[in-house]
């Protein structure tokens, strides 16, 4: 591209639009609640497995409850509509005087709405994931195939996540990664977790690999602004003044 249409104001639209499409920060204010939620019900799991062993019944039982109370809020976090409501207050205020940003004609409340399917689909996750380790906990499935069986159904769910919401190209990042990570699995790489922590054979490449994308869209984000920055200042003409008068 030429120096004379890198500066083209007639850019402005388009650098708008990559910049308001790559505003990854509310995705990394979720991720955080996510990863906390997930790593509280992860503890709760080991904690109630080793009362199990132990023959604690009343412990297991509290474990349970504990773990299906977590786990509820988990859900109603991810679908309510006041998490989504706080999780963009802290975004607002992480962005501080860049203010509020969309894209797509300013359609915000036809695109902020999660089709029903899309819904079903999130709980056909979790249903699908807890089967997995159900059947690789009762050792009917090898439990080197956790990530790979994973990949199968959350490679495509990112994918069509990222459609439905027309995210920027920095979200493709993260099914591509993960479905690698699967690839390179199955021809043998030493990537396992082993033994009791065979979760964490899906848990880090899901939530690693949507690290990476988030932080590599936040750093597209800043180079965006300076762009977007740089087109206004070259589109705003030089204010003329008459000659004698003086500019207070």
């Amino acid at each position: 591209m030429s120096p004379d249409k890198r500066n083209d104001p007639r850019q402005i639209a388009l650098w708008a639009e990559r910049y308001a499409r790559s505003r990854t920060l509310p995705f990394l204010v979720q991720w955080v609640f996510i990863v906390a939620l997930v790593t509280i019900v992860g503890a709760l799991a080991y904690l109630t497995l080793f009362a199990f062993q132990a023959h604690h019944r009343g412990l297991v039982w509290t474990g349970i409850a504990a773990l299906a109370a977590t786990t509820l809020l988990l859900l109603w976090l991810s679908v309510a509509r006041w998490g989504g409501e706080q999780i963009s207050r802290i975004s607002q205020w992480l962005y501080g005087k860049e203010g509020y940003a969309t894209y797509g004609r300013g359609k915000v409340e036809k695109k902020a709405r999660r089709p029903w399917w899309f819904v079903v689909l999130a709980l056909g996750l979790c249903l699908y994931h807890l089967v997995g380790a159900f059947l690789i906990g009762t050792r009917r499935l090898p439990m080197e195939d956790i990530q790979p069986l994973s990949a199968l159904y959350m490679a495509p769910f990112l994918a069509i996540m990222i459609v439905t919401q027309r995210l920027g190209t920095w979200a493709w990042i993260w099914p591509i990664l993960y479905a690698l990570h699967a690839v390179a699995l199955m021809v043998g790489a030493p990537i396992h977790f082993h033994g009791q922590w065979f979760a964490f054979d899906v848990l880090v490449p899901i939530f690693g690999y949507g690290f990476v994308a988030i932080i590599m869209g936040h750093f597209y984000n800043r180079y965006a602004l300076r762009r977007l920055k740089a087109l206004v200042r070259t589109g705003i003409p030089p204010i003329e003044t008459p000659e004698g008068d003086e500019v207070e």
